[in-house]
């Protein structure tokens, strides 16, 4: 399972049969190339074929999946080749291992970061020494959570 058939044809879960097989003929009438037009035959395939197939992919879909966006596509209409006489971009930049490996690990221990344990609520009826007890009980925890130099 490597493309969700509904986002292929930018379609809703609740697509019909129908609009799936009118959707796939529409967009094969535009695709460029014939490797697009298997892919839109594949698609419209896997959702009118078996319903448990079929089943999966709209549970596997974001029930409000927005496909077409007006603004992005007048950005692509308006910027769809280079502008003329741009110069061939310029070769990349060697890959810096130290700082790749820097930029990992802070994302990893930011991730790892232990959250504060909760405190237990103390009985309203607890002495003085049990409530001493707990406090320092609970100071000692916290030294695992924020270590204090």
């Amino acid at each position: 399972m490597s493309e969700n058939p509904f986002e292929v044809l930018g379609l809703p879960p609740t697509a019909t049969e129908e609009e799936v097989v009118r959707q796939a003929a529409r967009l094969c009438q535009r695709a460029g190339d014939e490797a697009a037009r298997a892919r839109y035959r594949e698609a419209a395939r896997q959702l009118t074929g078996d319903a448990a197939e079929r089943g999966l992919y709209a549970l596997l879909t974001h029930p409000g999946a927005r496909h077409a966006c007006p603004e992005l596509e007048r950005f692509v209409n308006a910027h769809r080749r280079p502008p003329a006489g741009a110069a061939a971009p310029t070769a990349c930049p060697p890959l810096d291992r130290g700082e790749v490996q820097a930029l990992l690990r802070s994302a990893v221990l930011a991730e790892l970061a232990p959250a504060p344990l909760p405190l237990a609520l103390v009985e309203a009826g607890e002495p003085p020494e049990e409530i001493a007890r707990q406090t320092a009980e609970a100071l000692w925890q916290g030294l695992v959570a924020e270590p204090r130099g």
